[in-house]
C-alpha cells in the first residue's frame, strides 16, 4: 500500500526539464512522492523525482500527506503519475528568480601597489 506526499519546494531549471522553463531560473515546485504507507517523509526520494523531472539545487521547504485526490485537474493528474511513476513534478510557470547572467568584467586596469 502506498500514500502520496506533496513537498513545496523551490527548485533551479536544468537545460532540459519537462516544463519548458528557462535554464537557471529558479520556480516553485510541487513535488508529489509515492511512498510507503505510513512512512516518514523521504525527502531524498522526493529530491530525486525532481532531479528525474529536470531540477536541480531543490530546497524542501514543507510536506504532507495527501488524504484524498486534489480535485482540481493538473494536481489529479500529477498525483495519479505520482501514483503510477513514483513522482511528479508541477511547476509554477512564473520564475521566482531569472537566471543569473555573467556580469560585466572590470577591464579597467588595476593600480599599482606602491
Amino acid at each position: 500500500m502506498y500514500d502520496v506526499l506533496v513537498f513545496l519546494a523551490t527548485g533551479e531549471a536544468k537545460a532540459k526539464n519537462d516544463f519548458g522553463c528557462k535554464e537557471g531560473d529558479v520556480h516553485s515546485l510541487l513535488i508529489f512522492s509515492r511512498q510507503s504507507a505510513g512512512a516518514a517523509a523521504d525527502d531524498a526520494l522526493a529530491r530525486k523525482g525532481a532531479a528525474f523531472a529536470g531540477w536541480k539545487r531543490v530546497k524542501l521547504e514543507r510536506s504532507r500527506r495527501l488524504e484524498a485526490i486534489p480535485p482540481e485537474p493538473t494536481l489529479r493528474a500529477a498525483y495519479e503519475d505520482a501514483l503510477a511513476l513514483g513522482c511528479s513534478v508541477v511547476a509554477d510557470r512564473r520564475a521566482l528568480t531569472p537566471a543569473r547572467r555573467p556580469g560585466k568584467r572590470d577591464r579597467r586596469g588595476k593600480k599599482a601597489q606602491a
